[in-house]
């Protein structure tokens, strides 16, 4: 699992993720299942509701009782690229690799053998029509490794840079398996974009999270179905001739949702644009930094963050990459640079390495 945020100011462009890399299984705790077998019979078969029926009633109610369990951690993973020769990045969330391929190395792969990734100045680039090419290869080793007739599993980047004649900032969505190229902003073009785990993120950026969202509407549905059926019984006893109420329809319960649009929730305000330089980095380690703590101090096995608990060592790892108006990005950088890092990471040590037409922040 994996936390990804970008941030596009006037200024520039940072983008911010964690650095370990973990895999996921759904799986269900058996003893959570319990309730729903009759102990009291021989074998203790399914219990069934007051019509007969297994309260199990399909596939989905049963992968309603999986949550995700990560039993893999890999760390210091490389989740973020810049493209050599044009003033964008990359980061990827989701899986870590197709076939005998990291994603890493399909996209350095990519750019070495794309000429339109290579060059600036002769070839007119935009972060629109790079996402397509990305999305194109990318998307033949996906459809090899992962055929839509079986399970597909989540792969996600966002892109963001500028294009060859335009000095507004683009963050792009690219989604697998539905191959889908999203433009995050437009107008204005500035703004702050998450992929990946981003639940705590989400419920202070945005109010909450899609999971209690999908709560609430639950909610909101059976409290109108019982609100229903209590009017339903009062009309049979107060009225003369049977009246009765419909049941809400899908187009009904659309128009009352609380998160449509006439309904809005407090969530965090900021004015992206205007943020400098240091503001932005900062910002992003902090959003990233959420997302590392809340693994850290919450209940299961982390996946964003800090590998493990049996490493008491190892405080997690956020890197930024810097893309800046009018500055051409270079791969390369001194390993002793980077082992200098690591070895201050633990003492809260702020490094940040100055390339020659490249900022790397690496926030320890």
């Amino acid at each position: 699992m994996t936390s990804l945020v970008a941030l596009a100011t006037k200024d520039g462009i940072v983008l911010g993720c964690d650095s370990l890399g973990t895999s996921v299984k759904e799986l269900i705790d058996p003893f959570e299942l319990i309730e729903f077998f009759d102990r009291n019979k021989k074998g203790w078969p399914l219990r069934k509701d007051k019509d007969g029926n297994p309260l199990f009633k399909n596939y989905w109610s049963l992968l309603d009782k999986a949550r995700p369990v990560p039993y893999t951690h890999m760390t210091h993973m490389n989740k973020i690229f810049d493209l050599t020769a044009l003033k964008m990045g990359i980061m990827t969330a989701g899986i870590a690799s197709l076939g005998d391929s990291t994603i890493g190395s399909l996209i350095e792969e990519l750019k070495r053998r794309n000429p339109a990734l290579k060059k600036r100045d002769k070839i007119e680039n935009t972060v629109e029509r790079v996402a397509e090419t990305i999305r194109d290869s990318i998307g033949e080793r996906y459809d090899e490794e992962h055929p839509n007739t079986g399970f597909q599993p989540p792969l996600e980047f966002l892109l963001a840079g500028y294009d060859s004649n335009n000095s507004q900032p683009r963050i792009v969505r690219i989604t697998f398996p539905r191959k889908m190229i999203a433009l995050e902003f437009e107008k204005p073009p500035f703004g702050i974009a998450f992929a990946g785990q981003m639940k705590e993120i989400r419920r202070l950026v945005f109010g909450t999270d899609s999971e209690n969202m999908q709560k609430i509407r639950d909610g909101h549905i059976e409290l109108l179905r019982k609100y229903r059926q209590r009017v339903n019984e009062w009309l049979k006893k107060k009225t003369p001739s049977p009246i009765e109420i419909p049941e809400i329809g899908k187009k009904e319960i659309d128009k009352l949702d609380m998160f449509g649009e006439q309904w809005k929730l407090n969530r965090f305000s900021a004015n992206w644009g205007d943020f400098s330089e240091q503001n932005a980095i900062e910002c992003v380690d902090f959003f990233v930094n959420i997302m590392i703590k809340s693994q850290q101090f919450g209940e299961g096995m982390p996946t964003v963050g800090p590998p493990c608990a049996h490493c008491p060592h190892y405080k997690g790892e956020r890197v930024s990459l810097h893309i800046q108006r009018g500055i051409r990005t270079r791969r390369s950088f001194p390993a002793e640079m980077m082992s200098k890092h690591r070895r201050q990471r633990n003492s809260r040590v702020k490094l940040e390495i100055d390339l020659p037409h490249q900022h790397y922040h690496f926030l320890g």
